[in-house]
């Protein structure tokens, strides 16, 4: 249920809501990934599961780096204003990366050094550790420096889920920038 809130914005879903505890849903997920496991010893560590820890550079990230790295090696998929592109049927094709259509405040994604070491690993696409780990740091606080959907755990300010939910992230939530105070949301436009 978790990756349908947080990483897959299910705000963002006609519904609002994942599928409810004990839908097929999650039994038809579980026989899949059973059936991707098939002859796979239990507990072996295949190559290219998972991804690396990244180290944060010393001098940390800079987000007008990270948009220069943004510009050259994501937007041709991403789209330029980070919200993605679609197939001629509509269908995503890569997915938002910020804004109302993006994964939410609470995915681990929203998290600088969590998207540093996904996009270091896989990113760009047919590319992996092409990157530098500086880039990749900095193109992850770029990502996340944009406003995205609220945390859905979010119930009082954004002062009060930063204390219960964020503290000691590496993360803009609850971070002003610009003037915007991150964490309030992207709203989506009414259809």
């Amino acid at each position: 249920m978790g990756c349908f809130m947080y990483s897959m914005n299910a705000q963002a879903s006609p519904s609002g809501q994942p599928p409810p505890a004990g839908s097929d849903v999650y039994r038809d997920l579980m026989t899949y990934m059973a059936w991707m496991s098939d002859g796979i010893p239990t507990g072996e560590r295949l190559p290219g599961a998972l991804y690396p820890k990244v180290p944060k550079p010393e001098g940390g990230y800079d987000l007008e780096r990270g948009r220069v790295v943004y510009q050259q090696n994501c937007a041709l998929c991403h789209g330029s204003d980070g919200q993605g592109t679609r197939n001629g049927a509509g269908d995503v094709r890569f997915p938002p990366l910020w804004g109302p259509q993006s994964y939410n405040w609470g995915a681990g994604m929203a998290r600088i050094n969590t998207a540093a070491s996904f996009i270091k690993a896989n990113m760009p696409f047919g590319k992996p550790y092409s990157l530098s780990d500086q880039d990749a740091w900095d193109v992850a606080a770029y990502l996340n420096s944009h406003e995205r959907p609220k945390d859905p755990r979010q119930t009082g300010t954004v002062a009060e889920a930063a204390e219960a939910f964020h503290a000691g992230e590496d993360s803009f939530y609850g971070k002003t920038l610009n003037g915007h105070l991150l964490g309030t949301g992207a709203e989506l436009s009414p259809q």
